[in-house]
């Protein structure tokens, strides 16, 4: 027997005496004297559900014959229905449930006569045991149907789980006087699956465990007492149920005791045993089966566990791709890896020329009898030629060779197309340098970017559910909270209200009020009627600007311009652009200079090709000749190294504990041609460091006495710095637009 026929034959037969067990106890379960209407249609649910029949019509009638005075209508019913189930299926073959439940239900109007007496009161206890029974075939179906698919439940619908609650209902009442000194044993089973529903769904799950202790109810001689008492200790209980399992089942326990104090009376000190013994065996499950359990009952926790299991999934697929798409790009730079050939063609050329010219010659066979010797002669005479030397013929050549002024001719005409041909291909090879460089960073780029989509953590509902109502209450007007960990550091993109007026600064301090942590503003937009902040937690150093600008004519556009990107992981880069000219058009192209090193940074582009994609960029949009002046530095404020960068920008001045140092290196500015390549510098900064960045039409007229103006006043506010060196400036007569940038880290 295959194993997989094996399991099949084994929960057969696990369903066959569940449905015996089931139809016992469901038969205990009266309607009067003579009427047990849930056993019987405990049988034909099971029937209709799947299940033989035959174990739990003797169930039915086990139940029947051992309830005390036996049920002889009962017995009979369960055993005519087993019956014609049997012949129908021989004779007739697949018959539809309805058909099944038609047999049923006759047979149970058949025997109507042995459970009823002509007496009023008999009769309406007949014909209530009809209708239940016709009702709950139906239910308990559906409940055997849960029971068939078992492990397979992923998560029980809301429908479904009350259904659960009112079978397990019957089931205790079918039990209602199974005790031992005292200690009921339903009583003991209803505070469990209370326990359980409230750990799982919290105050969701009264409905639930107050049905089922409803119809427990019915069958005790307090169940108006036990039901109040079951619904106050499941209340309590839900109220504590967020902060865990033990404060859990010690407010049950506790509201039990406090109960059974106050209302007095053996019965209740039994009722509180209950409820300890009950809480010592939830206590005692294991916690995936908890785990189960509440993902089984509790439809929003699956949805939300499904949810998180659905993004892990789409993160490591999204990570493949990317992976797939930078291995693609690292095969497609090798298609621009081109080796240099050298100088070769200027070389083989002229002395391919040369060579051709002295087929005809007899004499060739003397001049080129050492090859070698009449090559490096050719060349000596090429290079002498072109710095404007008189040339004769050279050993091994004949001195009176009648072809040479044809030889040197040929030769020299070669060499200035291979001379030309050189420098096609160099070009050439520059440009697929460039090309491979670029493909082989995307390439870098796209491997990080994997990284962080197959390591980065997305979301942290714990943080974000203790933020909102939080800021709720210090006046803010949140409409969404996103926490993720890029690189490991808390991040989180708060969406505020417009109309609260919220300022960053404000937000950030309270955001690390309550994560008691410092938090530091890294953007801020703009979306319709809402503004989205964007903060992380600080680790390390900080960094502040302030700027101060002149345009050249005081009614004009400064053709200067200033930016700060702050990027997560603690990096953060300010830089300075001079357009050529001034006015808008000037403006425009040190915006766009700013704008194109900004937008690499954020995109993670590899800093060695950072600077060089700006000046290409800012050449391929330029309509004209144009360029600008760039100066720029790149913090990392967990380390304090800093970057500096520039682009034909004059010094940066280090302000460090009243001393000033210098920060010089000539390049040219972005924009000129395709070689241009930045000065570079690195440098570590300390705490209250300040870096002073000017322009030319501040550094131009101060020159020497920048330094001095800057040992005046090592202590003012940035601002005020930075005004008071640009009039300084101005007062020596202001030729072109001027701009002042100071950062201080602290």
């Amino acid at each position: 027997m295959s194993r997989k026929k094996q399991g099949t034959n084994t929960t057969k037969h696990l369903l066959e005496l569940a449905s015996l067990a089931a139809s016992l106890l469901l038969t205990r379960v009266r309607v009067g004297d003579s009427c047990a209407p849930f056993g019987l249609a405990c049988m034909a649910a099971a029937e209709l559900a799947g299940i033989d029949p035959l174990f739990a019509g003797a169930g039915v009638v086990a139940g029947a014959f051992l309830s005390g005075e036996p049920l002889w209508g009962v017995m009979i019913a369960a055993a005519a229905f087993v019956l014609l189930i049997r012949l129908m299926a021989v004779s007739v073959g697949p018959t539809s449930p309805s058909a099944r439940l038609l047999v049923f239900l006759l047979c149970e109007i058949g025997v109507l006569p042995f459970e009823m007496i002509l007496v009023w009161r008999s009769v309406a206890y007949a014909l209530l045991s009809l209708a239940l029974s016709a009702v709950a075939v139906v239910l308990l179906q559906r409940g055997w149907a849960l029971v068939r698919q078992g492990g397979r439940l992923a998560v029980l619908q809301e429908g479904e789980q009350l259904l659960l609650s009112a079978w397990l209902g019957l089931l205790l009442l079918g039990m209602g006087d199974v005790a031992a000194g005292g200690i009921s044993l339903p009583v003991i089973l209803l505070d469990v699956y209370t326990l359980i529903l409230t750990l799982s769904k919290g105050p969701e799950g009264l409905g639930e465990s107050i049905l089922a202790a409803a119809l427990l109810a019915f069958g005790l001689a307090e169940g108006a007492l036990l039901l109040g008492v079951t619904a106050l200790c499941a209340l309590t209980a839900a109220l504590v149920a967020p902060y865990g399992r033990l404060y859990t089942l010690g407010a049950f326990l506790l509201t039990a005791t406090a109960l059974a104090v106050f209302l007095g009376g053996e019965g209740e000190t039994w009722r509180a045993g209950c409820a300890l013994i009950a809480c010592l065996v939830v206590l005692v499950l294991p916690g995936e089966w908890m785990d189960r359990l509440g993902l089984l009952l509790n439809s929003r926790r699956f949805c939300e566990q499904n949810g998180e299991q659905a993004m892990d999934r789409l993160k490591r697929r999204l990570a493949r791709e990317v992976e797939e798409a930078a291995r693609l790009c690292g095969a497609l730079s090798g298609l621009f890896d081109r080796e240099s050939e050298g100088d070769r063609f200027l070389v083989e050329w002229p002395l391919g020329a040369a060579k051709r010219v002295c087929v005809g010659c007899e004499g060739r066979v003397l001049c080129q009898r050492e090859e070698a010797d009449f090559d490096r002669a050719v060349l000596h005479l090429l290079s002498a030629y072109d710095r404007g030397e008189p040339v004769r013929p050279l050993s091994p050549m004949d001195s009176h060779c009648r072809f040479f002024r044809e030889i040197m001719a040929s030769a020299y005409q070669a060499y200035n197309q291979a001379f030309v041909h050189e420098g096609s291909l160099r070009r050439t090879a520059e440009q697929f340098a460039y090309m491979n460089r670029q493909l082989s960073g995307v390439s870098a780029l796209l491997g990080v970017l994997a990284t962080r989509l197959r390591e980065d953590r997305w979301g942290d509902e714990r943080v974000e559910s203790a933020l909102l109502p939080y800021l709720v209450r210090r006046g803010f007007a949140p409409l969404s909270i996103d926490a993720f960990y890029p690189g490991g550091r808390l991040c989180l993109s708060i969406r505020v209200s417009e109309k609260g007026g919220a300022s960053g600064a404000a937000l950030a301090a309270a955001v690390g009020k309550k994560l008691h942590r410092t938090m530091r503003l890294i953007g801020e937009q703009g979306e319709g009627e809402w503004t989205v902040f964007e903060m992380e937690a600080l680790k390390g150093l900080t960094a502040r600007m302030a700027r101060a600008s002149l345009p050249e004519e005081g009614d004009s556009v400064c053709g200067d311009e200033t930016g700060e990107l702050r990027m997560p992981s603690g990096k953060v880069v300010y830089a300075v652009s001079d357009g050529m000219g001034s006015g808008e058009e000037a403006n425009r192209e040190s915006r766009a200079a700013i704008e194109l090193l900004f937008d690499q940074f954020r995109l993670g582009v590899e800093k060695e090709l950072i600077y060089e994609n700006v000046n290409r960029l800012l050449m391929a949009r330029a309509q004209k000749e144009v360029y600008a002046t760039l100066d720029a530095a790149s913090i990392d404020l967990v380390t304090g190294e800093a970057e500096m960068v520039k682009f034909g920008a004059p010094p940066t001045c280090l302000l460090r504990g009243g001393n000033v140092r210098l920060l010089s290196g000539e390049a040219l500015p972005c924009g000129i041609v395709d070689e241009a390549r930045p000065y570079i510098r690195r440098i570590r900064l300390r705490q209250r460091d300040r870096l002073v960045f000017c322009t030319d039409g501040v550094y131009d007229l101060l020159g020497k006495e920048l330094e001095t103006e800057l040992k005046k006043g090592p202590a003012l506010p940035l601002d005020r710095l930075a005004e008071e060196l640009l009039e300084a400036a101005r007062q020596k007569g202001q030729r072109d637009d001027m701009t002042v940038m100071v950062v201080e880290v602290a």
